[in-house]
């Protein structure tokens, strides 16, 4: 059956459901049976969705969110923008004012609900720009660097200067914008706190923290580098796996680039331009240009950048943290990341310094704050690397009762699938040390838990909760820490065992 202009908005606000346009659903239908109301047809009330929907898709694209802030240049770059974006738009005369003429109707409407507060701008806008008897597209270069992510010192006025990096940096933004929609939905509140707690530093205050610059950060860790509780997945990677199917093809190919990003930690060579400047990947040394940062150039060679850039280092995209340091700052930087790595390698040893960006990006951020911001000497821990460990040989099956349990008590109390795998292999050596007669699994699995949480500078598990919820004494799961810590010959923020959470408070413990 042929849709009718309804049934097409209806299917592409469906299409929207990881975001919210700032043009609503019912704005439009609202218009479209107003102007239906006065006699106009099906076909051309589809023509009218068409020239809303193509504005509304460069406010999705630019992260518009205020109708009344479109300026007159802002008009102009949009022109231009869908000439080069949508199939069959032309910056000519006739499409040009039959687009303006649409928009201001639309405005029109919304003006008369109380949705805006003037239409002065865009009747300025189209008579400036189609008014005449040629198209007049006005200076734009102030709106591109609005608009621009990593915005440059760049000259000259027209639009064709405007490396690609500015439109793909936007287009990353309009999509940034939905995934954290998508992931401030209720089932992920319990991720999104522990998120806010592990990005704060277990002694911040986190309600403090209201500018945009920390939100922006913060978004661009839990996206890129935080673990989901549940799955340990990235929450670009879960929400590629669960939403990829309701993306259209030009949000797809953005969420593939942006899943084919890398945590990064540079600094600026040198300028090669007004608009490029060449990097040092500051672990491998790897050389890659960007686009010119807007500071001082006598700046620019003082600063270390740190988040997340192209594979091939192309382009900046979202949220990169900045911080004027000393060259000696920057190598001890990266003598106590090297350490730190060499810690997770302990855990996993034959973890990359890659595979070490991958689970603990976020410590790398919090020791680049502590030894820029704090009086602190040091904050990685030798303590780790210079001891030895037991040696662990296969010798029996880990009792799988006490496993089960363990996996409750991680769901119960909110804890990772990850700490749950550290549990296990806890477990696991635990028994090849020794032989295990397990006679209450409950004992066994509630010392586990209470030991790793020790080790891991968890303060808010309380043994004597855990004894009556369990229907154990105290005195039992005491025995069998004990018997864990010696066996197993444990120490607070023990590197085998040590989680993510563990790992950032450890910087942070004198």
């Amino acid at each position: 059956m042929k849709k009718n202009v309804y049934d097409q908005v209806q299917v592409f606000y469906d299409e929207a459901i990881v975001w919210e346009p700032i043009v609503k659903q019912e704005w439009v239908e609202g218009f479209l049976r107003q102007r239906a109301w006065q006699g106009i047809n099906d076909d051309k009330l589809k023509d009218l969705w068409y020239q809303v929907k193509i504005f509304i898709l460069y406010l999705t694209h630019f992260n518009n969110e205020d109708l009344d802030e479109i300026s007159l240049s802002e008009y102009s770059f949009m022109i231009k923008w869908l000439s080069e974006n949508v199939v069959g738009f032309k910056a000519t005369l006739k499409p040009v004012r039959h687009f303006f003429s649409v928009l201001i109707d639309f405005y029109t409407y919304l003006l008369t609900k109380n949705l805006i507060a003037s239409i002065d701008e865009i009747k300025q806008a189209a008579q400036e720009i189609s008014g005449g008897k040629v198209i007049k597209l006005i200076n734009t270069q102030s709106t591109i660097n609005e608009l621009a992510l990593f915005d440059g010192d760049r000259q000259g006025d027209e639009f064709d200067q405007v490396p690609i990096g500015i439109v793909i940096g936007e287009a990353v933004e309009g999509l940034m914008l939905k995934l954290g929609k998508y992931f401030q939905q209720p089932e992920f509140t319990e991720d999104f706190e522990r998120a806010l707690y592990l990005y704060t530093g277990p002694f911040e205050n986190a309600s403090e923290e209201v500018e945009e610059e920390f939100w922006l950060g913060f978004w661009d860790y839990f996206l890129f580098d935080y673990h989901l509780l549940e799955n340990d997945l990235k929450p670009l990677e879960y929400f590629h796996t669960t939403c990829r199917e309701r993306l259209n093809a030009d949000e797809y190919q953005i969420l593939q680039s942006l899943l084919g990003s890398s945590f990064t930690v540079f600094y600026i060579k040198r300028i090669l331009s007004q608009d490029l400047v060449e990097c040092i990947n500051l672990f491998t040394n790897e050389v890659f240009q960007l686009p010119t940062p807007d500071f001082d150039y006598k700046t620019l060679k003082k600063l270390l950048f740190f988040g997340h850039i192209f594979s091939q280092g192309l382009v900046m995209i979202n949220y990169v943290t900045s911080m004027e340091i000393s060259v000696n700052l920057r190598k001890r930087i990266m003598d106590e990341v090297i350490r730190q790595k060499e810690i997770f390698a302990i855990q996993e040893p034959t973890a990359t310094l890659e595979d070490f960006f991958k689970r603990h990006a976020l410590v790398v951020r919090h020791t680049i704050n502590i030894l820029v911001t704090l009086a602190k000497v040091n904050v990685t821990s030798m303590n780790q690397l210079e001891r030895t460990y037991p040696k662990i040989e296969e010798k029996r099956v880990p009792n799988k009762m006490v496993i089960s349990l363990l996996h409750d008590l991680v769901l119960e109390h909110g804890l990772s699938s990850y700490d749950q795998r550290l549990l296990e292999r806890m477990w696991y050596d635990y028994c090849q040390l020794t032989a295990v007669n397990v006679r209450k699994a409950t004992i066994w699995a509630t010392a586990l838990f209470f030991a790793y949480t020790q080790i891991n500078g968890v303060n808010n598990i309380i043994i004597e909760e855990l004894a009556a919820k369990a229907g154990i004494s105290t005195a039992s799961i005491y025995k069998k820490r004990t018997e864990l810590y010696e066996v197993l010959q444990l120490q607070a923020f023990d590197a085998r065992y040590l989680s993510e959470d563990g790992f950032v408070v450890s910087l942070f413990v004198e």
